[in-house]
């Protein structure tokens, strides 16, 4: 499970001032208001407070001009000690000729399910080798083509614009499986 400390040192990776309007102009934030609660649009750290054998913590994280994925990747890693699971998504904007909509992250369509499960270092330099492979259009692309490819959107024309948010969803079991 989850050591006290490292819960600590998650909470220390996030910025209580990010928010959408940060990073979102308003016909962005008209586009997330229709799917999604725009106050969730935040650095945030959701821990839940059962005590059942398996935990996910959720980390999400605003992408910002001065957020840096391997960065924050790195942080993550550094944070908790090995086994756990992270699975990586991210929302984003995209754009069906001038209007925007909201795309938000899904834990069940990581973009890092090759490199999820994190049983030693070599696992940890795997993850980081596969994050430190993509630029910013790269992480979008890709995030962008798993969901249209796997969840289609409803007509052709949709173009991504900006991610939105980072999620870590981190999962630790008392008895690991892995």
């Amino acid at each position: 499970m989850f050591l006290t400390r490292e819960i600590k040192k998650l909470s220390k990776l996030l910025d209580v001032d990010v928010g959408a309007d940060d990073i979102l102009e308003k016909d962005e934030i008209d586009a997330v208001k229709k799917t999604t609660n725009i106050n969730r649009i935040r650095d945030q750290l959701i821990v839940p407070k059962h005590k059942r054998t398996k935990k996910t913590i959720t980390l999400v994280k605003v992408f910002t001009a001065k957020f840096d994925l391997t960065d924050f990747i790195s942080d993550i890693i550094s944070s908790l000690r090995p086994s756990y699971e992270i699975r990586l998504g991210c929302s984003f904007i995209m754009f069906d000729g001038l209007s925007p909509s909201y795309v938000y992250s899904i834990p069940a369509r990581p973009i890092n399910d090759a490199y999820r499960i994190i049983r030693d270092e070599d696992d940890e330099n795997k993850l980081m080798q596969f994050v430190k492979g993509y630029t910013y259009s790269d992480f979008l692309l890709h995030a962008f083509q798993q969901r249209n490819t796997l969840n289609p959107f409803e007509k052709s024309g949709y173009r991504p614009e900006k991610i939105v948010c980072v999620t870590a969803w981190i999962t630790k079991y008392s008895n690991p499986v892995f």
